[in-house]
This record gives C-alpha cells, structure tokens and sequence, in this order.
C-alpha cells in the first residue's frame, strides 16, 4: 500500500504557501455554506532561502514560519502545505473504467515504472478520478500527482517545528483549481474563465467551464529576473526590492528603466501559454483573463496588458465569496491580496476534496 500525505480533512484549515520569496498564510473556517476567513499573514523571507523550489537555507523559513504563527496568534493548527515545480509530477493518465479505488491504486503500483519517472519509494503520490474519457466509453481519466519525498518532508518538518500540524499537502497547481471552482461558475461562456497566476518563478494557468477544471498547467515563468534586473537598476538588495514593492515604496525610476522590457517578455509567455491551450482545447483565444500571483503588485498591470493584448485582464480578488472576520486587519488584507490566492484555495482543500 501507498502512504500518501495527501489525504483530507479538517476543518478550519491554515493554508500555508511555502513560496521561494514570500510565506503566505490564510485561515479559512466554513460558515453557513460559506467560508469565513478569521486570519492572514505575509511574511518576506529574509534570505536567499531557495534554490530553484529546494530549501538551502532552513533556518530563514523556520524563522518565517514562526513569525506568521505569531502573528496568526495560533498554535497547533491543521494545515495544508503545497508543493510544486520539477520535483512534482501532475499528469491525467487513462484507466479501465471499472476498476475501483482499491484495484485502480493496486493498476497504477503495477505501471508504476512507466507512469511515474521515479522509483515508489523516492516518492509521495496520489491519484484521483476525474471521470470518463472522451471518446472512449470504457476509460476514465485520473489525475496522478507525485512528489519527491525530501521536498515534501522537509516542508512538513519545517512547518511542524513552527507549531502548525500539516494534514495535507497538495499543489500549487491544485490550490489555483480550488480557488478558480470557488470563484467562477458561470455556464455560459463557451470560453470558460482562464486564471493566471504569476510568481517568483512559476506561471500557471487554470480553465474552468460550468464549474468544472478543463486545463490545467504549470510553466517555468516568474518574477525572478524581472527583480534582479530592478535591484541592478536601482543599486539594492534583491530583498530590499522585494519588500518595497510589496508596500508600493519602490522609487518609480525602475517603471520607465526595467518594466517595459519586461512587458514585453510577460506578453509572450502569456500567448505562449494561451496558444498552448487553444491547441489542446481546440477553443478560440479568451476575451479575458483573471490575473493574480506577485505579477499583480506592479503598477497598473491589467490596465496595461490590456491596453497592449487585446484582452481585458482583471485582477483576482480571492476573498470576492468570503467573508471576513472583524479581528482580520482590512488595511494587511488589501495589500496582500494579489499574493493570496494559492493560500486561499490551500485552505479550501477541506471542502473540495474527499479522502483517498
């Protein structure tokens, strides 16, 4: 049998996004149907904690961890965790449609070798059944995750040696799914809602229509370059960028200096991805986009993409259906927002997902 570490559920959740510059944390409690959110923190790592997605420095995100427990006022709280990048496997591969869950687990160990590039026993996975196969009536389509273990134990460690109790760990990619079901059912358009969220290093993009994930995908896209490149300009550290721009105190010289080139490069990774999209869901490029992640701090960023693509970009607000807790400081919540989204949808995990 598998040991899997992605298995739900406790309510109210803690989801906490691990990410390579910012820690960001939402607590998130189910109310009358609804979700109600009673906390949120954002915290700058105050090094160069990561390697790509891999922790070279502990003691920053212990610190950081801690510091977003104490700010949170918790001890001891559920939490979801995510992970993401190479290290992280997500693929919809096709199974007999009969199978159960139990000989649908015991088909994936057999074809392990073939459907997971690592050996078992390097690695967490988990799968879940997504429905039948398109043209083929005797296949379904099941969405299979897995995860280098050191990259998923050591976030468990750290988080547990910050007082958080982490029940689960998802994905990144996952988290944005939860959100983006929780933030647009409409049935309407034949288009569907396309969501983009932008980081320090990834860019995923979701699509949902009549509340169902039809694509899903992570690009290797981000932020990074664009902030060594503003912290060369300006002659600062790369954390003193990061943390000016967090609070809108960043010198402006870098808006005429470093923003337009990277305009350019942001537009040709999004109809990368779009054009990518459109082939696999042979739909029509979308009229507009949900944008969201770091991407959303700079200056005027929908009005100018849209101005510069055609398509009409609106920021996301991930609190747009959730009510907000009279103890949670407004003034914090509004300027973090745009860094919220993949820890909203982390503390959604509850409601959306049964246990495997």
């Amino acid at each position: 049998m598998k040991f899997t570490v992605f298995t739900p559920k406790t309510k109210p959740l803690l989801g906490v996004d691990i990410g390579t510059t910012f820690i960001k944390a939402v607590l998130l409690a189910p109310i009358d149907q609804h979700w109600e959110c009673r906390g949120v923190a954002c915290e700058l790592i105050p090094s160069q904690a990561f390697t790509e997605r891999d922790i070279v420095d502990f003691d920053s995100v212990a610190n950081t961890l801690k510091k977003i427990m104490m700010k949170l006022k918790l001890k001891h709280q559920p939490t979801v965790i995510a992970v993401s990048g190479t290290s992280v496997l997500s693929k919809v591969i096709q199974m007999p449609l009969d199978l159960d869950e139990q000989h649908l687990e015991e088909q994936i160990e057999i074809e392990a070798d073939s459907l997971i590039p690592y050996p078992l026993d390097e690695v967490y996975w988990d799968f879940e059944t997504l429905g039948a196969t398109v043209n083929q009536t005797d296949k379904a389509d099941v969405l299979l995750t897995a995860a280098h273990r050191q990259l998923v134990d050591n976030r468990m460690t750290l988080a547990r040696e910050a007082g958080m109790l982490p029940k689960i760990v998802d994905t990144e990619l996952d988290a944005l799914e939860n959100l983006a079901l929780a933030q647009y059912t409409d049935t309407d358009s034949s288009l569907g809602q396309v969501m983009i969220h932008i980081g320090n290093e990834l860019m995923h993009i979701v699509v949902t229509q009549a509340n169902t994930v039809t694509y899903s995908k992570e690009h290797q896209f981000g932020l990074q370059h664009f902030t060594q490149d503003i912290a060369l300009t300006m002659r600062l550290d790369g954390q003193a960028v990061l943390q000016q721009l967090s609070t809108g105190t960043l010198d402006t010289q870098w808006q005429q200096q470093v923003l337009p080139i990277f305009h350019a490069q942001l537009q040709q990774h999004i109809l990368r991805a779009l054009q990518l999209m459109q082939n696999l869901l042979n739909n029509e490029l979308p009229t507009s986009i949900h944008l969201c992640g770091g991407v959303a701090m700079l200056p005027n960023i929908a009005e100018s993409l849209t101005t510069e693509m055609g398509i009409t970009f609106t920021l996301v607000d991930p609190f747009a259906h959730i009510s907000i807790h009279p103890e949670v400081m407004t003034e914090q919540l509004v300027a973090t927002k745009p860094l919220l989204c993949v820890a909203t949808g982390l503390a959604m995990r509850s409601a959306q997902h049964g246990a495997h």
